[in-house]
């Protein structure tokens, strides 16, 4: 028999090695990224039929709330954790290990609200929380990117 929470924790760890291997890459820094919109659809899909089939109490929805706004505040820490360099006229951006322990930091803090709302919401909403956090740190690094003076060149 299928465990959905278990497929949810799989394919969580799956896209976290992804983000980090993409995060720890030097790449072209990019004004607007798909993936964290994918992600946000994804989850969002996700949760809504976990809440059909188990309604949320208040409670539940302000602790995951609470989780989504920690994850943004240290996606915008982890923003500034990320290198940006010009190379031949483009802005890259490269992650150090600081940024991977934010990350995983992040990924901790949310899974601890299972601790206190209803079974595996943590897990359940983990790809939602994903795609805001990499929204939120990637609005940081253009934001970053253009303080410094290094668009438009």
């Amino acid at each position: 028999m299928n465990n959905p929470t278990a497929d949810n924790l799989a394919i969580a760890a799956l896209v976290l090695v992804w983000l980090l291997s993409r995060q720890l890459t030097e790449r072209p820094l990019r004004e607007r990224s798909p993936v964290g919109l994918v992600l946000i659809v994804i989850g969002a899909v996700e949760t809504g039929w976990y809440v059909t089939a188990y309604p949320l109490t208040w409670r539940d929805g302000a602790l995951v709330a609470a989780s989504l706004a920690a994850g943004v505040l240290l996606a915008a820490v982890r923003a500034f954790t990320v290198r940006l360099s010009v190379r031949e006229g483009r802005i890259m951006r490269q992650g150090t290990a600081l940024t991977a322990a934010l990350w995983i930091l992040g990924l901790g803090q949310h899974f601890l609200i299972d601790t206190a709302v209803a079974a595996q919401l943590g897990a359940v909403t983990v790809l939602f929380y994903f795609g805001v956090v990499l929204l939120a740190q990637q609005l940081v690094l253009v934001r970053r990117a253009a303080v410094a003076g290094l668009t438009g060149r």
